[in-house]
């Protein structure tokens, strides 16, 4: 009877370098995903217009879809009531986020959690990320805040 330890071991020494092949692919859609979210974040930093474009058409579509959705569903006037003014307030806060802050957020994520040996997404976010980092430090600044290094990274 022949031994099915070879037979294990083949087919681990496949499995392994198949396993760190698929964590690396991972590992680099997940940064090049962080680094484009950075960028456009830091394109609404440095045009507050594409911002406002950008959460008016999506908010749209979202009010569109809740109208048709308590339309479907006969809802009371207060709930829906309560609905547009949970959405409404949603569009506030994405609104008055600040971009400088979550560019610098997605490039440190992209640079520092998804990062690996010849990635070359996190050593573009790496290289973005001081850059990112005192332009949301100028804006606390122009905003009157005093922050501490501590804060900020």
């Amino acid at each position: 009877m022949p031994s099915k330890l070879p037979r294990y071991l083949t087919r681990a020494a496949i499995a392994a370098p198949v396993f760190f092949l698929l964590a690396t692919g991972d590992l680099a859609l997940r940064s090049r995903g962080a680094l484009l979210q950075a960028q456009k974040y830091e394109s609404w930093r440095v045009n507050p217009a594409l911002k406002a474009e950008y959460l008016e058409a999506e908010f749209k579509e979202k009010a569109l879809a809740l109208a048709r959705k308590n339309a479907r569903a006969a809802a009371s006037p207060e709930a829906a009531a309560r609905s547009a003014a949970l959405l409404a307030a949603e569009k506030e806060f994405h609104t008055s986020e600040s971009p400088a802050k979550l560019a610098y957020v997605w490039y440190k994520t992209a640079a520092l959690e998804f990062s690996f040996p010849l990635n070359p997404w996190a050593a573009t976010a790496k290289a973005r990320l001081p850059g990112a980092l005192a332009a949301w430090e100028a804006e606390l600044a122009a905003a009157g805040l005093k922050t501490e290094p501590w804060m900020t990274r």
